[in-house]
């Protein structure tokens, strides 16, 4: 079973929990922060004839199809606090293994094609009757899709990533192997193809925007004054002259010596 961090917003497994003053508190393993959730509003305070009622000191842990069970904790009925009815603050979202997202992941159709109404190469909104794209220049009629495919092992780990959207780690692991291949200008380019799809993906903004963070992190900002090494090249070429014109001297005054002494 997953729940939803209200701290970080990521979605994560429930390893650890406890309950304190008749609430269950989980704590994310990323941020640090504890998530609290009162009891169900549906349970109903009497129990059915033939069915022990849960006992407030249960926790909610997962079963194996991603189902809520009561597992009871170390504190017994008895010495546990009386729970309150109304529901706490900051409800605990679980969301079930087994059930559908809210978002789908796997986008419709090609991931690697834009879809209608965009620029093929730069993933722009283009009006109907444009015969080229007023950002990046192109000619669409003159687009060759298999120019701007990504590589084989970009897009197998593109589709792997699609499994595990919601977490951050598979991306940067992504962006981190496209920009040692120098592919993250195609990463951009999926991730626009992504947004094109569904603007309000918050991970695809994310992806986007950090692929220009380190595109213009790894390209090196023009400066005022010379590099240094091109400094240090004409060092040593004023360096050398200076040396051949000294020797030049010397064996000019040798020569007038011996003049006169002859």
């Amino acid at each position: 079973m997953k729940y939803l961090c209200e701290g970080c917003e990521r979605l994560g497994p429930v390893e650890s929990f406890h309950v304190e003053a008749g609430q269950l508190s989980v704590t994310c393993r990323v941020c640090g922060a504890r998530t609290l959730a009162g009891p169900s509003q549906a349970a109903s305070p009497r129990a059915s004839p033939g069915h022990d009622a849960p006992r407030p000191d249960d926790a909610v842990r997962g079963g194996s199809e991603g189902v809520a069970v009561a597992v009871p904790v170390e504190a017994s009925f008895a010495s546990a606090p009386p729970v309150s009815t109304r529901p706490s603050v900051t409800a605990l979202r679980v969301v079930r293994s087994d059930a559908p997202s809210a978002r789908s992941v796997l986008p419709e159709g090609d991931p690697f094609q834009a879809p209608p109404g965009h620029c093929p190469k730069c993933v722009a909104p283009i009006p109907e009757d444009a015969g080229a794209c007023a950002q990046c220049g192109l000619v669409y009629a003159n687009f060759l899709p298999e120019e701007h495919q990504p590589s084989e092992v970009l897009a197998t780990e593109w589709h792997a990533l699609m499994r595990e959207w919601n977490d951050w780690a598979p991306h940067d692991r992504l962006l981190t192997m496209a920009m040692g291949r120098g592919e993250l200008a195609v990463v951009g380019r999926l991730y626009r193809l992504r947004l094109a799809r569904t603007p309000d993906d918050s991970m695809a903004l994310r992806g986007r925007d950090e692929v220009m963070r380190r595109v213009t992190s790894a390209v090196p900002l023009a400066s005022d004054g010379p590099s240094p090494e091109f400094a240090r090249k004409v060092k040593n070429v004023v360096m050398g002259a200076v040396l051949v014109v000294a020797l030049v001297l010397v064996l000019m005054l040798l020569q007038m010596v011996r003049r006169s002494f002859a």
